[in-house]
């Protein structure tokens, strides 16, 4: 049982003055807390915490792409879609296809190509560049298409909010096939198919899906469809797994929601990802430095770099590296990833302190003490490369709903970021239909859009007076959801390796978070830019590895170095710490209190 004396921890502020709160479950859950079974409570509290059902626990442990798929035809405007493609394999027509410049836009792309070519069908591909072309679809794109004689094509991650290019398309004889997950309104544009989840005459219920897990079940469809075409019986089927390392790629890079069909996309697709024979992964990971592969160099490594492409203005480059089987070529376009990758950072670096400095003056300027209940920052001329990932930093660090807007003379960009129960997507289209965005869209956590300048400020009170008609408690309650306190249970490799059977993890399976309770610190040293390293040591377990990233000079770090002989309540994760092919862990520390 747990010491009385930690049932306190909950009551009390953290050095972030943060409360520490165990994720809810139903209190009639009888968990067994034996020490001969301590390992699977833990697991079972995690997994309670996540709402998953004792009869589901297995499902969840080690789910199956083969069990959890449905029916493809479930998504409407799918069976008309895989008609007119198989028509067009058909009679050997070059297709058309537009992809996002993002991961889940670049893979979702990548995953068409490689299925057309195992059938010898020629494929066109067109990734729009962000700094010229903006988001989606565009004119250009399709008098491209026109001129090369293609008249079908699929946009991928893409197109669901591009009414005027689509009207184009459309005049101009183009069959256009919207394969996306972006929510839509009322008014859809003008297409052959659009298949959606969000759409409101679709009861499929995958709107948790990415543009690649969409992408995924189309060539199911297609592949099944194929069957039957006589011109292509001497074809031996695709193994359709093999493409799940695409499929989890964009998954996890996309944030969407970890559940069901996404947890088996991921689980089994990094099983082969981490045995593929992609020379662009290959080559990616050579240069990052990545060895295994999980979740986290996913999400924190191999996509960024290949996001750096169409952050910077180079958008093909991620879409070659994942479909070119020339090593040189991948090794090349791995090696200049890498350097626009470095290049980003640089950018964004100055634009969130050109951001957070304009945050500070609005404060000051306004006698504020608490922070509105969103965050707006605009300049000339930022990269509209970065104004996602700066938007992201600045909800995390001010626990708002945070927007940056870049302004081209009149005419200004812009990237959300949002919280859980702000849905920022629906916000945006109700911007728009308000007339005060030209356009935009997105998912209930990110969004983009345009406006003009003159239009800023009343976005503004528009987003306050949207967020402030929800529940006030998601902006005022600052709180760590944890799974549980390890206070009887050895941290060590075992232990990591067993409660990670709940990976993977990302959005709506979080990463689990436990409390470390009655700490001392045995050592601790300032490394890298600003990280502090250290070990600790309890009656469970002796000098344990911690790092706490960016600590130096904040509240946290400032506690960690001058507390040496004090008993510490630390929390954070697990992870693995295979550093120069050491095997062990460490803890990552987010947050912690004198006990």
């Amino acid at each position: 049982m747990m010491n009385k004396n930690l049932l306190a921890i909950e009551k009390r502020p953290s050095i972030n003055g943060t409360l520490w709160k165990k994720r809810l479950i139903d209190g009639n859950i009888n968990i067994d807390q034996t020490s001969e079974s301590k390992l699977n409570s833990i697991l079972e509290t995690i997994l309670y915490g996540r709402n998953i059902k004792k009869e589901d626990f297995n499902d969840f442990l080690d789910p199956k792409v083969n069990n959890l798929i449905i029916e493809p035809n479930e998504l409407v405007d799918m069976d008309i879609a895989i008609k007119e493609i198989v028509s067009t394999m058909i009679v050997n027509k070059k297709i058309g296809i537009i992809g996002d410049y993002d991961v889940d836009g670049t893979t979702s792309s990548s995953l068409l190509t490689n299925f057309f070519d195992h059938y010898n069908v020629n494929s066109d591909v067109y990734i729009p560049d962000r700094l010229k072309d903006g988001y989606g679809p565009n004119i250009f794109a399709f008098d491209q298409f026109i001129e090369k004689g293609i008249d079908t094509v699929i946009t991928v991650d893409c197109g669901s909010a591009s009414i005027k290019p689509l009207e184009y398309a459309n005049k101009n004889g183009i069959k256009v096939i919207i394969i996306d997950h972006h929510k839509v309104d009322n008014i859809l544009p003008e297409c052959f198919a659009h298949i959606n989840p969000t759409r409101s005459d679709d009861k499929s219920n995958l709107n948790h899906l990415a543009a690649v897990g969409l992408t995924f079940l189309f060539i199911v469809a297609l592949r099944r469809a194929l069957r039957d075409v006589k011109e292509f019986n001497n074809i031996s089927e695709p193994n359709l797994k093999k493409y799940l390392d695409m499929v989890a790629l964009g998954t996890i890079c996309d944030v969407v929601q970890l559940k069901s069909l996404n947890r088996a996309f991921v689980k089994e697709g990094l099983k082969i990802i981490n045995n593929t024979d992609k020379l662009g992964i290959k080559s990616l990971c050579s240069v990052s430095g990545v060895k295994d592969i999980d979740v986290y160099e996913l999400g924190y490594i191999l996509g960024p770099r290949i996001n750096a492409a169409g952050r910077t203005g180079s958008p093909e480059l991620g879409f070659r590296l994942l479909t070119s089987d020339d090593n040189d070529e991948t090794n090349a376009i791995a090696d200049k990833l890498n350097e626009l990758n470095k290049e980003r950072q640089n950018i964004e670096r100055k634009v969130l302190d050109q951001s957070l400095e304009k945050i500070e003056n609005y404060m000051k300027e306004n006698g504020l003490n608490d922070y509105p209940s969103s965050i707006f920052v605009s300049n000339d001329n930022w990269h509209l490369g970065v104004l996602g990932i700066v938007a992201s930093r600045l909800k995390d660090k001010f626990h708002r709903p945070s927007f940056v807007i870049s302004s081209n003379d009149d005419l200004c960009t812009a990237s959300a970021r949002s919280l859980p129960g702000i849905d920022i997507g629906k916000i945006i289209l109700e911007g728009v239909n308000q007339g005060i965005l030209l356009s935009g869209g997105g998912h209930a956590m990110a969004g983009g859009f345009s406006l003009y300048k003159n239009k800023i400020e009343e976005f503004n009170k528009f987003c306050d007076h949207k967020i402030l008609e929800l529940d006030n408690d998601i902006l005022t309650k600052k709180t760590q959801k944890y799974d549980d306190i390890l206070d009887s249970v050895e941290i060590d490799r075992n232990f990591y390796e067993f409660i990670n059977k709940a990976s993977p993890y990302g959005q709506g399976n979080p990463e689990p978070k436990f409390i470390v309770p009655n700490a001392e610190i045995e050592f601790c040293k300032v490394v890298g830019k600003g990280h502090l390293k250290l070990k600790i040591s309890s009656n469970n377990y002796k000098n344990l590895d911690g790092i706490a990233f960016n600590a130096i000079g904040t509240p946290l770090g400032d506690l960690i170095t001058n507390h040496s002989g004090s008993l510490i309540h630390f929390i954070g994760v697990i992870r693995k710490n295979d550093w120069q092919d050491f095997k062990g862990i460490q803890l990552q520390i987010f947050d912690a209190f004198i006990a």
